[in-house]
This record gives structure tokens, C-alpha cells and sequence, in this order.
């Protein structure tokens, strides 16, 4: 089967959650055996320039900022479908022309299937109305969360496969497209960009990108109500809080917190922390932060909306009010043998279910079906 798949950012192993999770999959179609791929992602002028994996097979093409004119014109007829536009747009339609299957990742592709007739797919990460059910303050993120939305409806109502991350994503999008073929197939990542985390005791952290108002809320709330519950019964614990713009949001770096800000590499991050609490109290769609934890082999309490997507593992504590989650992260802490156990356990759901082969494989089955459904 010819794949081609299509990304709105390079799949950079240290770069955004969805580029570290597209570089995973990569990996994993490129060694499958039912699969020739060709990948191709878009990257804004003004964005930072990384180096892909040498092992992943990708064509990086550089596209200017979405005009701000151009958008609200598109508002009403191609919700974010500037990539569907000039030369990249016309790039994906010659790669189509030789393929028989298009994989969209994410909405901002969901258009460049347009003039094409081969079977399409868009892999939805999480939806926005889930994420950000109130109207945002201030004009301008209003906007973006109207642009948002609507290509995800345009999306789901535009295309028969539909991929989600989660049951709860699966669920909705059935909901709403009661005619869609949805599978669910979780995230994945590389095993080899993560190394085993130090056995270090009372370290707990928080990481993600405060920009996002779910991560921005859990971090709040992991700090103002969660944290001085662990530290009443734990006074010398330590709470790293990193992301890229933690250190705005007015976080009180007292009592044990410490507002690391933004860090080179999550991974590094990751692995010199005793626990991951994200007591996330909104969202959608898998947390590659809890995935990435269990790749580390890295004890989380979470509440479900953190754990989203994964299969049920003693490496993950799922408690929804501050009180479970405090008692949760005191026993951890306090005890280096429960934490090693359930270390060794979020470790071992790691490579069972999010491992790139695990992806590859559940993919390759889709793609066959897809290409059984134009006969």
C-alpha cells in the first residue's frame, strides 16, 4: 500500500507533542511491511528549525503565515485550509496522484485532500469543544477558537475515516458522524528517545505548555490546592513545574514549588523527577505528557481526563478530587518501593500498547480496509 501522509509540523523528536508523537508513528509505518510511506509536513517560516530523525523519510516544505485576511475569508468556506493552498497544497495533490491511501494528521490538513480521489483519512488528536467549552476572553482567541471548531466540523463531516486517540474522542466523533468509520488508536512514541528515570525520592513534577487553558488550569490547581495538601505531610518534597510559559502565569513558588519555566527536553525533564502529577481537571485526547511519563518508566496520578486513552496500569493513579490525588502523591513519595513498582508497571504499558510497532500494525489494518472500500 502507498501512504502518504501529511503533517502541519515537522516530526521533531524534541519538538511540539504532536511532532514527537508524528515521529514515533513515522518510524513505525516506515518499518512496516505492507507500507510504503511518503511523509510529507509543512513548517511556518517563523517557526524554529529542527533536525528530524535521520530514520524517518520526510519532506519538510516551508510555508508562510496564514494571512490574517486570508483566514476570515476562509471562515465560511475552507476553515483552515491554508495548507490546502499554493505550493504545498499542490505538492500533497501530486503525491496523491501516485498513492492509494491519504493520511491527514489533524484538521489543518483536513482540506488537502481536496481534487483528490484516493481514500482519505484525518487523524483527530483531541476535539476543541471538549478542550475549551467556554468562549475564550478577548477577541482574538475567540477567533481562533471559532477558526478551530469549525474545521473540525468541516473535518468530521467532510470524511468517512475518521482516526481519534481515545475511546472518549471515538465515542464523540461516532456521536456526531453516525456514518464515519472510526477507529481508535492510541498515541505512540519512540522508546529510544526516553531513558529509564533516576531512582530519586520526593521529587514531583508537572510539565506542559501554559499557553493551552486545560495545562494552564491543571497547573494552577496542582499548585494552589493540591500541592500544600502533599507538603502538610511531606515538608521537605519538592514540586518542579516546567513548560514553556509556567513562569507567567503568577504561580506562587513557595512551600517546595519550584517554576522551572521552559526545558530543552521533556524527556531529561521527565527523568529526574520521583512522580508526574497533572491533576488535569478538562480536556480531550490522550496527554503525550502521562505517555511519555510511562515511557520513562515514571509513576503518574492523574485524574481520568489525564489518563485518557491508556489502558488501565498500576504506573498510573487516577484520582479526580485534590484530596485522592494529594493521598495518592504522599504515598508515592514516601515510599520508594511503591514508587519503583509502579515505575516498573507504567514502563510495561509503554511498550504493550504505545510502542511505534503497535501503531504501525493497527494502521497498516485500516489503510487495507480503506483501500477495500473503493472495489
Amino acid at each position: 500500500m502507498r501512504v502518504v501522509v501529511v503533517m502541519p509540523e515537522p516530526p521533531y523528536s524534541e519538538g511540539g507533542p504532536a511532532g514527537r508523537c508524528a515521529a514515533a508513528l513515522l518510524e513505525g509505518l516506515t518499518e512496516h511491511d505492507r507500507i510504503e510511506l511518503t511523509a510529507v509536513a509543512a513548517r511556518v517560516t517563523t517557526a524554529a528549525v529542527r533536525e528530524p530523525p535521520r530514520a524517518i523519510p520526510v519532506e519538510i516544505l516551508s510555508v508562510e503565515p496564514q494571512d490574517r485576511a486570508q483566514a476570515w475569508s476562509d471562515l465560511l468556506r475552507r476553515p483552515l485550509g491554508y495548507l490546502s493552498r499554493g505550493e504545498f497544497g499542490a505538492h500533497v495533490r501530486r503525491l496523491a496522484a501516485d498513492a492509494d491511501i491519504l493520511h491527514l494528521d489533524q484538521v489543518h490538513t483536513a482540506w488537502c485532500d481536496l481534487g483528490s480521489d484516493i481514500p482519505s483519512l484525518v487523524h483527530l488528536h483531541y476535539l476543541v469543544r471538549l478542550d475549551r467549552p467556554r468562549r475564550p476572553a478577548g477577541p482574538r482567541a475567540a477567533a481562533q477558537l471559532f477558526g478551530l471548531a469549525a474545521a473540525e466540523r468541516a473535518a468530521v463531516r467532510r470524511h468517512i475515516f475518521l482516526v481519534a486517540n481515545s475511546r472518549i474522542v471515538g465515542d464523540e466523533l461516532r456521536r456526531r458522524a453516525p456514518r464515519a468509520d472510526v477507529t481508535v488508536i492510541p498515541l505512540v512514541l519512540d522508546p529510544d528517545q526516553y531513558a529509564p528515570a533516576a531512582d530519586v525520592s520526593q521529587v514531583a513534577g508537572f510539565i506542559g505548555q501554559a499557553r493551552w487553558p486545560t495545562t494552564a488550569a491543571a497547573a494552577r490547581r496542582l499548585v494552589e490546592r493540591v500541592w500544600p495538601l502533599v507538603r502538610r505531610e511531606l515538608p521537605d518534597a519538592r514540586l518542579l513545574v516546567a513548560g514553556r510559559g509556567m513562569d507567567e502565569l503568577g504561580l506562587q513558588a513557595t512551600g517546595g514549588v519550584e517554576i522551572v519555566g521552559d526545558v530543552e527536553s521533556a524527556s531529561s525533564f521527565l527523568g529526574g523527577l520521583s512522580l508526574l502529577l497533572f491533576p488535569s481537571p478538562r480536556g480531550s485526547g490522550m496527554k503525550v505528557k502521562v505517555l511519555e511519563a510511562l515511557a520513562c518508566g515514571l509513576p503518574v496520578v492523574t485524574s481520568r481526563v489525564g489518563a485518557e486513552g491508556i489502558a488501565p496500569t498500576e504506573g498510573i493513579v487516577v484520582a479526580d478530587d485534590d484530596e485522592g490525588a494529594a493521598r495518592a502523591a504522599i504515598s508515592i513519595l514516601s515510599d520508594d518501593g511503591e514508587r519503583r513498582q509502579r515505575g516498573a508497571a507504567a514502563l510495561r504499558a509503554f511498550e504493550e500498547h504505545h510502542t511505534p510497532k503497535v501503531a504501525a500494525a493497527a494502521f497498516a489494518d485500516l489503510y487495507a480496509r480503506m483501500t477495500e472500500s473503493r472495489r
